[in-house]
């Protein structure tokens, strides 16, 4: 949920802006966010459905950290990106437990 939260804000933050640099954050963030907030609703599903999930959650969250890096000081991802790594990192314990 952290994770969400954080890209979320960033996402709010930029919102109006228009420049070359708001279009690729939008990418970077959508698919982290949406796939956290959904990740959470399915905690007691199935677990073939949990890990499925958390695929998906930690490959977004590692493509979203590689593509913020990318921007370098162009933007500042210095919430999100550890929230993200946080996200990515706790989806792959989960996984290796399986």
């Amino acid at each position: 949920q952290a994770s969400a939260e954080a890209c979320e804000a960033l996402l709010e933050s930029m919102r109006d802006a228009v420049d070359a640099e708001s279009r690729p954050v939008g990418r970077a963030l959508v698919a982290p966010a949406a796939i956290a907030r959904v990740l959470v609703e399915l905690i007691d599903q199935p677990p073939e459905i949990v890990f499925a999930a958390c695929r998906l959650c930690r490959d977004a969250a590692r493509d979203a950290i590689r593509d913020l890096e990318a921007l370098g000081d162009r933007v500042d991802a210095s919430e999100v990106i550890p929230a993200l790594r946080a996200s990515a990192d706790s989806c792959a314990r989960l996984l290796g437990a399986a």
